[in-house]
């Protein structure tokens, strides 16, 4: 069976790059970092990683069709 994968699309060409360096503690902005490296790459994701950092952009105040959305990109 065929896994459908995603990438993320930065609409306003900074968001993952200020993403990239937010965080509270040393810890979450070494993750923040990661995901937001990841994120500027084009790196596809499976739907739970997908979801997963679509909740961390949220909670992070970046607005879905604002800032950010997702599109299909292939099989697994």
């Amino acid at each position: 069976m065929k896994e459908q994968l995603y990438i993320f699309i930065d609409k306003t060409g900074v968001c993952f790059k200020e993403f990239q360096s937010r965080g509270s503690n040393d810890g979450e902005r070494k993750y923040n970092d990661m995901l937001g490296t990841m994120l500027r790459g084009g790196k596809k994701f499976i739907v739970g990683d997908m979801l997963s950092f679509r909740d961390d952009l949220l909670n992070a105040g970046y607005e879905w069709g604002i800032d950010f959305y997702v599109r299909k990109a292939g099989f697994l």
